[in-house]
């Protein structure tokens, strides 16, 4: 093997542990000419004239600071999207990584980021980024809470800042009567471990080495489980069931619970878990959250559809007037049940948008007096939700509107049901108008 390629070796299995942030902080992922040219022993001057002769191939990048370091470039190119040069300042690094918190921080898709979870948010930034590969962290939260997207965007997160390991989900109730085929499914199994396993099984703490593991509802997992998973995170090795040889595994694990971890969680298992994450329920949230999250899942809604959706500000008002013992799961089912009523009607009324109004909900959810409430929420915008974007429109600009055609046709002498109906025609061209316009200044048609 020539020097050359023996520097480029050396390179190549340097740059494996280089990520962005970790370089900035600590260096590491980079080499330099004097560490090169102790480890071959060979000459400075040899060392640094093969090292500018790679980066003139194409096949190594220097990074210009003191000292000069050099990394791989495919492996650079990873992290820079491809936005790499023979030579780059240590400070185009810094503003790279500045730009790509700003416009891509996966956390910042969280309604609350910059408010009711902003704590919850840096303490999952700091457990994901904790080397080697996270802090184990246990997510608290009532059902319907968002426990289980918290823990994806906190994998998103991890392969955003150089993590490149799975994302492996079990949930502990699925298999809450059968203790034994939640151990296989979560260690795996050798071949007779029990009846019915016929043959040898992999199981998810396998799967998710180098990754995350992410167990729902984690107060199902039995003493026994929580002893095997307690023993990985102290030793990192685990045994299939049925075996007598260890295995070696290093993941991060995120537990998620509805429950207070006390009751059910092993002392000695709490103790190895240093994060514990609270998530706010719905109501916790301030009222701005509430509206956005709210608008949120009428935009889903609106892109499942492809159709517009107009929705009355009364409703907007009731919806952040209820209480949701399921949280924003059951928000978000109570949305879709409207919705989809709203689209059967579109049917019959044949248009290219849905309107959803008071019609669309169940008394039971109106409640008597419900519109004498002094402290209910008012909202009095009409929201026009397209695909793309939304829009609020003043409510009683919308009504002086209906006045106004309402004296205009009663003038001419038109009433009863010929008057209903034109009123109600003149809505629907009156909405239409609005999001024909809307979709213009956009670019758009409808």
């Amino acid at each position: 093997m020539t020097n050359k390629e023996k520097i480029y070796n050396i390179i190549l299995e340097k740059s494996k542990e280089f990520n962005l942030q970790g370089f900035l902080i600590s260096r590491k992922g980079g080499v330099t000419t004097e560490e090169v040219a102790q480890l071959l022993k060979i000459a400075r001057p040899n060392v640094s004239f093969i090292l500018n002769r790679l980066v003139k191939e194409g096949k190594i990048v220097k990074i210009i600071s003191k000292p000069v370091y050099y990394i791989e470039k495919n492996r650079l190119a990873y992290f820079l999207e491809e936005n790499v040069k023979e030579e780059m300042l240590l400070k185009d690094l810094i503003d790279f990584l500045h730009l790509k918190e700003e416009k891509e921080c996966t956390f910042e898709n969280i309604i609350g980021h910059d408010g009711s979870l902003k704590g919850q948010i840096e303490q999952a930034k700091a457990a994901v980024l904790y080397p080697p590969y996270g802090l184990h962290t246990l997510i608290i939260g009532p059902p319907g809470s968002g426990k289980s997207f918290f823990a994806e965007m906190m994998h998103k997160f991890s392969l955003q800042n150089g993590r490149e390991g799975p994302f492996e989900v079990l949930n502990c109730a699925d298999y809450y009567n059968n203790p034994q085929l939640l151990m296989s499914h979560l260690f795996g199994h050798v071949k007779g471990a029990y009846t019915g396993a016929d043959t040898d099984k992999i199981g998810l703490v396998e799967k998710a080495d180098k990754g995350i593991l992410f167990l729902d509802e984690v107060h199902r997992l039995p003493p026994e489980g929580q002893e095997m998973l307690f023993y990985l995170i102290d030793k990192g090795v685990y045994r299939r069931l049925g075996d007598t040889a260890e295995r070696k595994a290093n993941l991060m694990i995120i537990a998620a619970t509805t429950e207070k971890p006390d009751s059910f969680l092993l002392k000695t298992f709490m103790r190895r878990i240093p994060v514990i994450i609270q998530l706010p329920s719905f109501e916790e949230r301030p009222l701005n959250e509430k509206i956005e999250i709210i608008i949120y899942l009428f935009k889903e809604e609106a892109k499942r559809l492809n159709l517009n959706i107009v929705v009355h500000p009364e409703v907007i008002s009731l919806l952040l007037s209820l209480q949701y013992e399921g949280n924003i799961g059951e928000l978000k089912s109570l949305l879709q049940l409207i919705c989809s009523k709203a689209f059967l009607m579109n049917y019959v009324a044949k248009r290219n948008f849905l309107k959803i109004d008071l019609t669309l909900l169940n008394r039971s959810y109106l409640g008597l007096g419900w519109d004498d409430r002094s402290d209910r929420l008012v909202f009095d915008k009409f929201l026009i939700i397209s695909p793309e974007k939304e829009k609020k429109i003043d409510k009683y600009d919308f009504y002086e509107f209906i006045a106004m055609k309402y004296h205009e046709l009663k003038e001419k002498g038109i009433k009863g049901m010929l008057l209903k109906k034109e009123i109600i025609d003149y809505i629907n061209n009156f909405l239409e108008s609005i999001l024909e316009d809307n979709f213009r200044k956009n670019g758009n048609h409808l």
